[in-house]
Formats: structure tokens, C-alpha cells, sequence
């Protein structure tokens, strides 16, 4: 064997060995690319075996001299050489005769080639660009659209005064005046229609330690999330309340995006349940880890510790990219040698979860990206301590169910897979097919072998065929149990509702991040910067967007579950802030045509009112409304 014959033989090998093809497919498309492994590798993703066309107009003979070699001749003999093997014996064993028969059979296309067309050949117009792809356009023209975006960030456009007025329930738009911190207005505008997060706000300022220093602007907080609440602008400029809590700065990717957000929650959260005594657990939960081994457990001493993100690996993994089963591979460890289970349990839950969503690199070429999938409620308690024992006993029958499904699945494999991956059903009927249509019988002796063959393979299809069908009904029956295993009364009592979904699209720019909020009706918004607009339920929960650029959804935000009362129940927000809020509300309205309050969804004597259910607290600051109705008188008098 010659040094080029070697270093073919080696590229064939581990081209085979990366494409899952046999040596022949693998040598076939090499040859076509005249020895270029990453060009048969590009080609062979794109469907390429290497099959090769024959030349209609070359003559019978080569008028060639010897000495010239042609490559695309060269392997067009190879090829017709290598199918000159698919020879059937009829007179050998019947076996022997039926499997060459399905192999052959199996070979042989009928159709246009496969192959890749050589770029080198296509014909462009020389005073034209050449045209790309749709998909290619619509991307050129988001990456255009989002670094515009994001060069002018900072130019905040004034509303125009008739799209200032919020309308009805739409929840409002906070924004800033720094768009690497815009992700932050986009998750305190998701806190502003969790109840529970309301709620607390509420009531902070009777809970504020009044010494210095403070971590937070609590006055500009509390007055924050009520005209959040109660105000009549679709859109609210903070300027004072972000900036002081001094997010990290997003430079564009999705990776700062979701460990900016996590960061910006952890302060959050620490600097709000600090002032409630007892910790009411808003944000914060804690945790600690156990070991067990069958029936028994036991609880690690002194392991106990507090957080409140909790972080999902997303993307390429052996686990379903789906939230509940991420969070249990991430939470519980099964060590099959010693057969002894650790796991992180939750001591006491708290009434809001993040989950950081956090991508894993994706290792293989040419693979589909699966959405990450989530659900719109899930219960917690299958990772709550005091559940820990029944939550074992749970795990071993899900383990023994897994058992099951896995050996059948073998089974199944043995019964209708090949060696090389073959599908030996459509290769038993093609066969079948052959010996009772195809087959000549014009001699006794013949027709008797090809009967007798035929009668083989009929025997062989009755039995797989219902054996794989027994097979696939257990396997379904299995995988329902499978499902239902933690679907029992005990652990369905700490039940959460999503409540966010934080989207990127894969570029930079504060338009290029957005986000999907429930309020406490159940409807769906979706805030895009300054816009906010009502959406289907079910395009929060499946949005594809950012997926081929490795981005999507990076933060999701759950709560307690409540009851429609508990839900629909009104904030009794400190007085002075509320009757604050509803004056400049009057002086909005004032400055508009009497159409806005039509627009608003009710007349201004009957808008929502809390004054009565007030607490009583001294007045704050109001730069940010303030500076909001300017900017609408500004353009009420343009107008």
C-alpha cells in the first residue's frame, strides 16, 4: 500500500467512523472531494453519498491520452466498479441469496443526483450581487436593525401623546435612560405584577432600619412599584432607583445577560427580605443535603445554606431539555456502585423562584437546537425535605420503570436493527416482495427453492412483526407510569405558577431583549422597550426566538400559587404615595382630550382608587412621573 493509499484509508476510517456510514459511502465521498475531509463531511450532513451521475454525452471510448488523469472520471469508474459486486447467486443458500438481495436492493436510487453542486460553477451575474436566502436577508437585517439600536440607545424617543395614556389593565413600561441596564427594568416590571412581591413593597417602609447606610433608595422603591401600579403613562423614565442598585452593565451576549439578571436578583432579594423580622422567605429559600441508601436517609449537619436563583444548564445534554428534569439532575445524584443517593433539598420554599438559564455549548456539527420547554405551573414538593423519604421510594420505581423501558428497547433494536443500523423489516418485505413477484420460476427445482424462501421470510415477518407491536404498547403503558409516578395528593401540595419569561434574541441592543408577564387576570404581555402588548398564552410559553444564535429564554419567574380572590386583591399602598400618583393622573388627563379617558378603559372619577386602604407614610419624590407628564405636555402642544 502506497503512503497516499494509507492516508486515504485513514480519512475513509475516521470519516466513517464520524458520519456513521460504512467504509465503501465514506470512500465514495471522499474520492468526490478529491481527499478533502471537511468537504465530504459538509457534504454528507447535506444527504451526499457520493453517488455520482453518469456522463449521458461522453463517448464509448476516452480519447484521453493514458497519462492524464481525471479525477471526476476517476471516480466515476470507481463507483461503477464497487456496484459491479451486487451480484445475486439464486443457486447458493437461501439466507445467503435473500440477504444480498436486500442489500442490492437496498443500494439501488432512482432519481436526480445528490450531489452538492460545486460553488466554483455557479454562474452570478457580474454587475449584480448574488441574491442569499430569505432566512439570510431577515438575519442581515436584524443585525443591522439591532446595532442601530444599539448605537442610539440612549436616545430615548419622546411618546406621542396618544399613545402615552396606558390603556385599561396593560401593565406599564419602565424604562431607562441606560440601555445596558435595561434587562433591570424589565424584571422590576415583572416584580410589579407578582402579588406576593407587591405585597411585601407595600409594607417596607414600616420594616426599613432607618440607620444608615442603605444598600437601596426604599422611598423611590416603594414609590416606584405604585405608579407601576396606579398610573395612568403607558411608559415610566427611572432615572434614580436602577442606577443606585448598580446592575452589571450588559455588553450585548446572552451569557452577561443572564448572569447580570441573576446578580441584580440576588441583591434585590437580599436587601428586601433583610428588613422583614421574621424573614417572610420572599425571595430567599434554604437548603441542605441529604444522603440515602433504600428506605433510610439522613440529613447532613450543618450544611444548611440560603439562595434564591437557581441555575439550569440548558441545551446539549443526555437529559430532556425541559425544566423539571434539568432541576432534578442538577439537585440528585445517583451513584449506581454503592447505590446510595445525595441530593440538594429545600428546607424552607419561598414564595418567589428564579431560575437562571444558563446554555451548554452545543458539541456536534449540524445538530438542531431543541427549545428549551417549561411548564406553566409545576409542584414543588418532590424537592422539599420533609418529603425526602417518599421521594425516594418514588425514585426507585422510577428507576425500575426506566429499567424496563430500556431493556424492551434493546429488544426492539435486536429484533428490527442490523448490524449497520439497517432496517430489517423493509428489508425482509423488499425481499419477500422479490421471491413472490420478481423471482423467475420456470424450472421445478427452481420454483420449489424460491417458494421454500418465501415461506422463510413470511414466517419470519409474522413473528417481528407482532412481537414489535407487544413491545411498543408495553413500552407506551410504561412511559404513562413513567409520567404519573410524582402525581400523588402528598406531593402536590406547593404548587407554582409561572409568572415571566425573559427573552434575548442573540444580538446586542435594548430592543433585542424582551420579556413576557402575566398579570392577575392571566393575561399575557409581551414588553418589547416602550411597548407592551397582549399575546397568546401559548406563544410565552414556546417562543423559538434566538435559538440558532444560542440565546432564548434566560430567566423564568415562578410564584406561589393563589386563589382568584387572593390574585385580584388590592394593594393597600402607603397614602400619600397613592393620593400622589392619582393627582398627577388628573393633570394627565387634564393636558389630553377627553378621549384618553375613554382610551384608559374607565372614566377618572371611577379610576382605581387605594387612598381609603392607605397607610399612612410621609410623601416622596416623584422626579420620574413628573418628567413624564412634561414630556407629554411637550408633545400635547406640538401636536
Amino acid at each position: 500500500m502506497t503512503p497516499e493509499q494509507a492516508q486515504e484509508e485513514e480519512s475513509v476510517v475516521m470519516l466513517a467512523g464520524m458520519m456513521r456510514v460504512d467504509n465503501d459511502q465514506a470512500r465514495r465521498v471522499l474520492r468526490k472531494y478529491k481527499g478533502n475531509v471537511e468537504k465530504a463531511v459538509d457534504a454528507m450532513l447535506s444527504g451526499d453519498q457520493g453517488d455520482v451521475s453518469p456522463n449521458l454525452w461522453s463517448p464509448m471510448e476516452s480519447s484521453q491520452d493514458p497519462s492524464y488523469v481525471d479525477p471526476f472520471t476517476e471516480a466515476t469508474h470507481t463507483v461503477a466498479q464497487s456496484s459491479s459486486s451486487n451480484v445475486i447467486d439464486l443457486t447458493g443458500d437461501d439466507n445467503d441469496r435473500t440477504l444480498k438481495l436486500s442489500q442490492a436492493q437496498s443500494d439501488v436510487k432512482f432519481g436526480p443526483s445528490e450531489r452538492v453542486p460545486d460553488p466554483s460553477w455557479q454562474l452570478v451575474t457580474t454587475n449584480a450581487q448574488a441574491d442569499t436566502s430569505h432566512d439570510d436577508r431577515a438575519m442581515n437585517e436584524a443585525i443591522q436593525a439591532s446595532l442601530a439600536d444599539f448605537g442610539s440607545s440612549e436616545e430615548l424617543e419622546i411618546l406621542p401623546a396618544d399613545e402615552s395614556v396606558r390603556e385599561g389593565g396593560r401593565p406599564i413600561a419602565l424604562r431607562t435612560d441606560a440601555s445596558e441596564i435595561a434587562y433591570a427594568a424589565l424584571i422590576i416590571q415583572a416584580f410589579a405584577q407578582i402579588p406576593q412581591i407587591r405585597r411585601n413593597i407595600a409594607t417596607l417602609l414600616e420594616a426599613v432600619n432607618e440607620s444608615p447606610p442603605r444598600p437601596i433608595r426604599y422611598p423611590e422603591l416603594v414609590e416606584l412599584f405604585v405608579n407601576l401600579d396606579l398610573a395612568q403613562l403607558s411608559a415610566i423614565l427611572d432615572k434614580d432607583v436602577l442606577p443606585y442598585m448598580k446592575p452589571l452593565p450588559w455588553d450585548g451576549t446572552y451569557v452577561s445577560l443572564g448572569s447580570g439578571s441573576a446578580e441584580f436578583i440576588k441583591y434585590f432579594a437580599e436587601v428586601i427580605d433583610i428588613q422583614f423580622k421574621p424573614p417572610i422567605h420572599l425571595f430567599q429559600f434554604s437548603y441542605t443535603k441529604v444522603e440515602s441508601r433504600g428506605r433510610s436517609f439522613k440529613v447532613h449537619q450543618n450544611t444548611e445554606q440560603t439562595g434564591c436563583i437557581v441555575e439550569i444548564h440548558t441545551g446539549d445534554s443526555a437529559t430532556p431539555n425541559e425544566l423539571i428534569s434539568r432541576l432534578n439532575s442538577n439537585l440528585y445524584a445517583y451513584n449506581e456502585v454503592t447505590r446510595i443517593a445525595t441530593s440538594d433539598v429545600i428546607v424552607h420554599p419561598s414564595e418567589v423562584v428564579a431560575f437562571y438559564l444558563k446554555p451548554i455549548q452545543s458539541t456536534g456539527q449540524g445538530k438542531t437546537v431543541e427549545p428549551f420547554v417549561f411548564p406553566k405551573q409545576f409542584y414543588l414538593d418532590r424537592f422539599i425535605l420533609e418529603n425526602s423519604p417518599l421521594v425516594e421510594e418514588k425514585k426507585m420505581q422510577e428507576r425500575k420503570i426506566c429499567e424496563d423501558i430500556n431493556e424492551l428497547t434493546k429488544k426492539k433494536e435486536l429484533l428490527t436493527r442490523g448490524d449497520q443500523g439497517r432496517d430489517v423489516l423493509t428489508d425482509l418485505r423488499a425481499s419477500l416482495h422479490y421471491f413472490e413477484e420478481v423471482a423467475r420460476k420456470d424450472e421445478p427445482n427452481r420454483e420449489e427453492s424460491v417458494n421454500r424462501t418465501a415461506e422463510k421470510l413470511r414466517r419470519l415477518l409474522d413473528f417481528i412483526v407482532p412481537t414489535v407491536r407487544e413491545i411498543d404498547v408495553s413500552v407506551e403503558k410504561l412511559q404513562a407510569d413513567l409520567a404519573a409516578v410524582y402525581e400523588i395528593p402528598e406531593l402536590q401540595k406547593h404548587l407554582y405558577d409561572l409568572r415571566a419569561v425573559f427573552m434575548h434574541t442573540g444580538l446586542p441592543g435594548r430592543k433585542q431583549i424582551y420579556s413576557y408577564i402575566r398579570d392577575a387576570h392571566g393575561v399575557w404581555w409581551k414588553t418589547v422597550d416602550r411597548l407592551v402588548t397582549e399575546v397568546p398564552e401559548e406563544t410565552a410559553l414556546t417562543d423559538p426566538t434566538g435559538l440558532h444564535l444560542g440565546a432564548g429564554p434566560y430567566l423564568l419567574l415562578y410564584s406561589r400559587h393563589l386563589s382568584e380572590e387572593e390574585m385580584l386583591a388590592p394593594v393597600a399602598w402607603p397614602r400619600s404615595i397613592a393620593d400622589s400618583v392619582e393627582d398627577h393622573n388628573k393633570k394627565l388627563f387634564a393636558m389630553l382630550h377627553p378621549e384618553a379617558e375613554e382610551k384608559a378603559g374607565f372614566p377618572l372619577a371611577a379610576a382605581p382608587t387605594v387612598s381609603m386602604l392607605s397607610l399612612s407614610s410621609p410623601p416622596f419624590g416623584d422626579q420620574e412621573v413628573t418628567q413624564g407628564l412634561e414630556d407629554v405636555e411637550m408633545q400635547t402642544q406640538q401636536d
